[in-house]
């Protein structure tokens, strides 16, 4: 038998169309990632556990921030930068009117989990009273724990 020579045969990957995708990616993220919203005030909102919610990226909206006690009960409400008593719903009224008419389309509600459901509805029931029926978004926590 003759003896056949082996040839080295060298395999090389060309990485480059996989970094190009990789960059892409990268630039990708950065560009449509979610900027922190700054009307909001800090709480611990509820976390649903199968959410098909998404987060609104519509830039003109209202928040209404229902600021809670230790017990449930309600201390103000936060909206548009002003601090207005639990009893003044007239006066939420007419700030998310006259923020409506100014241009925002949404309503975003937030309020911790140990807020009663009673005090939220009598928000809801506020911003119902515009006359307009502006889109409401209830605000949850999706990051998970």
């Amino acid at each position: 038998m003759a003896n056949r020579k082996l040839s080295q045969i060298s395999l090389n990957a060309n990485m480059t169309p996989m970094i190009d995708v990789t960059f892409l990616l990268i630039v990708f993220f950065v560009v449509v990632s979610q900027i922190v919203d700054r009307d909001a005030i800090p709480m611990d909102l509820p976390a649903p556990d199968h959410a098909a919610a998404a987060i609104s990226v519509v830039p003109d909206k209202v928040v209404v921030n229902i600021v809670q006690l230790e017990n449930g009960e309600v201390a103000g409400i936060i909206v548009g930068g002003h601090s207005i008593a639990w009893d003044a719903m007239d006066t939420l009224t007419e700030i998310v009117k006259t923020r409506l008419q100014g241009g925002a389309t949404e309503v975003h509600l937030r309020a911790d989990r140990a807020t009663k459901y009673a005090h939220i509805h009598e928000v809801i029931e506020a911003i119902r009273a515009v006359g307009t029926t502006p889109r409401l978004q209830l605000v949850i926590n999706s990051e998970q724990r």
